[in-house]
């Protein structure tokens, strides 16, 4: 009943939400930041337009947030009074995941927001640190933790079976899981025998398989995932995207003009990438390539956008720029 119900907000959201066009304009609001602090960011958006984050307060202290059109910047809470937590990414019955500061050491603990409820993953078995980076429709939730003997590694965390450890590339050590779609493929980064770093494509049925790298890099990150099975991010200086073929092809997205690098932090289901190019957050599509998103904004908005995180089927973006000298998290929403 409950994958039916999933099933039935996804396929409505392709019926209801019409794929944005890039090269077309978007309006801008600020995500606001709690009262007396001066930071906030966007992280992830659902097809809803909700908006998983954080803000920080005068101390600098920093609480996860949820943001909604109608009630604004809603604190999540911490582990511990007074602890630091991030909400990394949010799937679209509202839960969120992320981390939170566990004790005095700072070490920190995979956060589950639920039901208006936290709930601590805990860590690896032996573990003391651990962080959740994604979560999908089934409530499956991506990160890595560290555990008895282990450096970190990437796992896999569902209600039923608690936190799976997704192990490395053959040969490595340390590995994140970074993002998870629909079907259970989990994304991220891990080293390999070779010394280098790649991205890879983990699912049940074939475990972890390295993305490649574009010729000459030797260091990869595949930070998002779309329901498609198309992953993007960065190896080398470029942002990527590889394509669901069973070489998992990589192309190069390319940088801004006047601009020596970038990378690709989310994507959509129809292929939309975000990310930022020399600290400056862009937009690309198969038709018409990379934009710097500063130049679809209206003009003299105050606000100078420095990194895309997340962009949902409609079209909408968050992340974070800047405006009034304070760094504040935003949501984009195209124009007709």
């Amino acid at each position: 009943m409950a994958g039916s119900k999933q099933f039935a907000i996804w396929a409505a959201a392709f019926l209801m939400f019409c794929p944005s066009a890039t090269g077309q304009h978007y309006r801008i609001t600020d995500l606001g930041t709690f009262p007396g602090g001066k930071v906030s960011e966007g992280n992830a958006i659902n097809v809803l337009g909700q908006i998983a984050g954080y803000a920080r307060f005068s101390n600098y202290n920093a609480d996860a947030v949820l943001w909604t059109e109608q009630e604004g910047l809603i604190d999540l809470g911490a582990i511990q009074p007074q602890n630091f937590s991030v909400a990394q990414a949010i799937n679209s019955l509202g839960q969120l995941a992320g981390y939170s500061d566990y004790n005095e050491l700072e070490a920190e603990h995979a956060i589950l927001w639920s039901g208006g409820k936290l709930h601590d993953l805990g860590t690896l078995p032996g573990g003391s640190l651990s962080e959740a980076n994604g979560i999908n429709d089934q409530s499956e939730v991506a990160g890595f933790s560290n555990g008895a003997g282990i450096e970190p590694h990437a796992f896999l965390w569902t209600l039923e079976n608690g936190m799976r450890d997704l192990g490395t590339l053959s040969g490595g050590y340390y590995s994140q899981g970074l993002a998870i779609n629909v079907l259970g493929q989990v994304t991220g980064f891990s080293n390999a025998a070779d010394g280098q770093w790649r991205g890879f494509i983990w699912s049940r049925s074939l475990g972890m398989q390295a993305l490649p790298n574009l010729p000459g890099s030797s260091s990869a990150s595949a930070n998002g995932i779309n329901d498609a099975g198309e992953a993007c991010g960065g190896t080398g200086s470029d942002a990527v995207l590889w394509h669901n073929d069973p070489d998992h092809t990589v192309e190069s997205l390319g940088v801004l003009p006047g601009q020596s690098w970038s990378t690709a932090f989310g994507m959509n289901d129809v292929g939309e990438v975000v990310g930022w190019s020399g600290f400056i957050a862009f937009i690309w599509s198969r038709e018409t390539g990379m934009e710097d998103l500063n130049s679809l904004i209206p003009a003299h908005s105050g606000w100078t956008l420095t990194q895309a995180n997340s962009i949902n089927l409609r079209g909408e973006i968050t992340g974070q720029g800047t405006i009034n000298g304070e760094q504040h998290g935003f949501l984009l929403t195209p124009v007709e």
